[in-house]
Order: structure tokens, then sequence, then C-alpha cells
């Protein structure tokens, strides 16, 4: 949940969730579908489930 968000090596199109540690929130980017890290939900509610301490 400390990481930056990152959109991975790939061109997919598949719209995650991360935890933005400076505002507290999930919010959404777009995955390219390989790579990456582990602060990728597949929804909100996910990521705040993970995230939220």
């Amino acid at each position: 949940c400390q990481l930056p968000y990152s959109k991975g090596l790939c061109k997919g199109f598949m719209p995650q969730w991360y935890f933005d540690s400076a505002s507290g929130r999930c919010d959404m980017f777009v995955w390219g579908m390989c790579g990456g890290n582990d602060n990728r939900f597949s929804s909100p509610e996910e990521c705040y489930a993970s995230c939220k301490f």
C-alpha cells in the first residue's frame, strides 16, 4: 500500500485500483495486464480493506 502505482510493462487496458498513501484514498488507474507491483486491487472495496489502517 505504500508503493506508487505501476501500470506494468504490457500494453493491455484493465482498470485497477491503488492506494495513494499521500491522500489516504484508493484511486483508479489503467494497468497494462502484466508486471506492476503489489499496490494493485481489482476494486475500491478490496483496496480499502487491504490498505486502510
